[in-house]
């Protein structure tokens, strides 16, 4: 993201938004402020043109004789050099220990990255300076300025003739922002060229870096409630991970929490929260009693938020199937269960220091509040969620709804680092049905979201005009250098049998042709409720041409198997079961919620397009989409099928842009609302009961189905004929 977009300090350099200077962090001290803003002017008066990040009170390591957090005042990482600039506000008698102390600690940070040195020195030179607000001796050999011109004098001096190129300048960003361990991908020896590990490998080797909003969100004061929010794979399960790791470094003494819903997302938050920990503290393991990693519910074997509260508080827990007994099956048992809590609590007791929660759109307010509750006066509630849940509604309420009152501190997130630029307006149009023959399922119930999820339009987003949306680089970076007109496909077949064949020759290439491991491949049904029989189904068929190997006397041989490897459901050992290291995933789209990975197939896509929950399933479908970090393929059968590859081929038409010829009038999306609404789950119960009724009526053939109509309906053969053909 080009450093202009982002000014997260607006107290200091207000005046010059528009700069290449970006300004990061806050002091708490009203002196370092007057200094900071003085230096911004100066700085952007001489060098306009400069690309730079400053950062302000930015953290470096921790004191522990002295059992307290050291920042740098100020770090200038710019095209023209890099500057760490240490501020006092009271005399001291060796600065020059200080400015020693400072450089050796930014010097092992930098160091930590391989690419910044050779033969044991840095490839570019840094300098450390103090500046003073009281007089004091200045000592030999170390840089003292007493007024902000002094500074400036001195970056003068010293700065590069030649200004770094944008691979250093991001490379020493990296090194200064411990961006190290963004990447859990592992490189691969003795891949071919051109195949999807090859491409995966480059992704790989990129430089991480962390962009200004996501330094703004790990740095921004813990004090009082922050949202993070953005679509999905804007990286805010990474930023809420090592924020947890800055937390707890810089706090060791705290009670923290990192909660979340999908229990399949515990061992991702594991992994981040563990490898920035270690990269961050010298290869040490985080204290898993301070820094706790705890689902939502719990139970009596696995620690969650509402158990601890209610034991804390003298209230027996219920599991799942209690709260099912007691509140039945059509309600959300766990906002049923907080929200008792929350009334029948009068004195909550304060159990943690901070509270981090990760795909908060999974909740409503009630669990939200609970954890406002249980926290001290500082009310330290970090919560991070995807901008758009459906894609008809933003996915939570405004703050003011949720907690009665404004947030301290909000990010967004604009960039998508995760999904391929041409696989998210996928996602986003046929989720909308936005070139669906019919018109449009849903759409965003604000037009002001298309900008916060990274879109932008050469027009205003007018009612009733014209409007196309599309995604830039800066939003959609090109990570993977692969085919653009492979990064998604729609394939249709006859049906299952062929499409599970299909499916079963490209995992085939995946694994073998293309040098994929499992762990790189993820397989989602779209059949919700048939997805455990289905990838039986996969297995028969799989099983059915691996026959082969079995010869006459009935010995095995594995060598002569077609499919040579394994597929397991998700959640099939505990329900934190997923990926495995020898065996591809096949879930459902709920438990794949949370997951990522390279190679995504979706299977049973038909199932989106006639059902009874349209909007719910086209959601969903979305939301399969966006567990891609490279390919998806979606597969189906059917002429269900061929209505979403007619979609995609006018999305390609688009060249990949969503184009509305009308924007929808706020009247014209009540309508579009009413008219696809879906069928609630409890009448789609009684339709189920109601067609076996009808099986039963007309299979002993002494009613037909005409016949049936007609009474239930009360028309003629030929009223039900024009009805059949579209008619009214």
């Amino acid at each position: 993201m080009p450093s202009n977009l982002v000014n997260t300090n607006p107290e200091i350099g207000a005046d010059f938004v528009n700069s290449n200077l970006t300004i990061l962090g806050a002091f708490e001290s009203g002196i370092k402020t007057d200094v900071a803003e003085q230096f911004v002017q100066k700085f952007l008066e001489k060098y306009e043109n400069v690309e730079g990040e400053l950062y302000l009170g930015y953290p470096i390591y921790i004191d522990e004789v002295a059992n307290r957090r050291i920042c740098v005042d100020m770090a200038l990482v710019s095209k023209i050099g890099v500057y760490i600039i240490n501020i006092l506000t009271e005399p001291v008698v060796k600065y020059g220990e200080i400015q020693d102390d400072i450089y050796a600690k930014v010097e092992t940070k930098f160091k930590k990255q391989n690419f910044l040195f050779k033969k044991r020195k840095l490839i570019f030179d840094f300098y450390t300076l103090t500046y003073s607000v009281t007089p004091i001796k200045e000592e030999e050999d170390y840089p003292l300025a007493q007024k902000v011109d002094d500074i400036m004098d001195f970056i003068e001096q010293t700065r590069e003739e030649q200004e770094y190129g944008d691979d250093l300048y991001r490379k020493i960003l990296s090194g200064l922002q411990e961006a190290y361990g963004i990447n859990t991908y592992k490189e691969r020896e003795n891949v071919e060229e051109g195949t999807k590990a090859y491409a995966i490998n480059q992704m790989a080797s990129l430089i991480e870096k962390y962009d200004s909003a996501q330094m703004e969100a790990i740095l921004s004061d813990a004090t009082g409630i922050q949202r993070i929010r953005g679509m999905a794979g804007s990286g805010k399960t990474i930023i809420l991970a090592r924020k947890a790791v800055e937390l707890h470094t810089a706090h060791p003494e705290w009670n923290i929490v990192v909660t979340y819903s999908t229990r399949s997302l515990r061992g991702q938050l594991e992994a981040l929260i563990a490898r920035f920990y270690a990269a961050k503290n010298e290869g040490a393991k985080y204290n898993p009693e301070k820094l706790k990693i705890m689902q939502s519910w719990g139970s009596a074997t696995s620690k969650g938020v509402y158990y601890e509260v209610c034991l804390r508080h003298g209230i027996a827990p219920l599991n799942f199937s209690e709260a099912r007994a007691k509140y039945g099956r059509s309600v959300n048992h766990f906002s049923r269960l907080c929200g008792e809590l929350l009334s029948s609590i009068k004195n909550f007791q304060k159990m943690y220091d901070c509270i981090l929660i990760d795909e908060a759109q999974d909740f409503d307010k009630n669990y939200l509040q609970l954890c406002l509750k249980i926290l001290d006066k500082n009310q330290r509630l970090v919560y991070a969620y995807d901008e758009l849940q459906k894609l008809n509604e933003e996915a939570m309420p405004n703050p003011e709804q949720i907690f009665g009152k404004n947030i301290d501190h909000d990010t967004p997130l604009v960039v998508c680092y995760r999904n391929q630029g041409n696989a998210i307006v996928t996602a986003h149009a046929i989720g909308m049905g936005l070139y669906r023959k019919e018109g449009l399922l849903q759409l965003p119930s604000s037009s002001s979201v298309w900008e916060a999820i990274g879109y932008v339009s050469d027009t205003p987003i007018t009612e009733g005009q014209e409007v196309t949306l599309y995604r830039t680089k800066e939003t959609s970076p090109e990570l993977l250098k692969t085919n653009p007109n492979e990064v998604i496909q729609f394939l249709g077949y006859e049906d299952y049998k062929k499409m599970y064949k299909s499916l079963l020759d490209m995992l085939k290439s995946d694994l073998e042709k293309e040098q994929l491991i499992p762990r790189d491949i993820m397989i989602i049904d779209m059949d919700t409720f048939e997805y455990g029989k289905n990838c039986m189904r996969l297995s028969n068929i799989q099983s059915e041409y691996n026959s082969v190997a079995w010869d006459d006397e009935f010995n095995y041989d594995e060598d002569k198997e077609i499919y040579k490897f394994k597929i397991h459901t998700a959640g099939a050992a505990n329900p934190e079961d997923f990926f495995r290291e020898d065996s591809v995933v096949y879930s459902s789209v709920r438990r794949a919620k949370g997951n990522e990975t390279y190679m995504v197939y979706i299977v049973n896509a038909q199932k989106c397009v006639n059902s009874l929950q349209r909007r719910s399933d086209r959601n969903a479908l979305f939301t399969a989409v966006t567990r891609s970090k490279g390919w998806v393929k979606v597969l189906g059968y059917g002429e269900d099928m061929m209505v979403l590859q007619e979609e995609f081929e006018e999305i390609k038409r688009q060249d990949f842009k969503l184009h509305f010829d009308k924007y929808p009038t706020k009247e014209e999306q009540k309508q579009i609302f009413l008219n696809n609404k879906d069928v609630a789950a409890k009448d789609i119960q009684t339709i189920d009961k109601t067609k076996n009724l009808i099986g039963k009526l007309t299979g002993n053939g002494n009613v037909t189905k005409i016949q049936l109509m007609q009474e239930l309906f009360g028309m003629s053969k030929e009223e039900l004929a024009k009805l059949l053909e579209g008619g009214e």
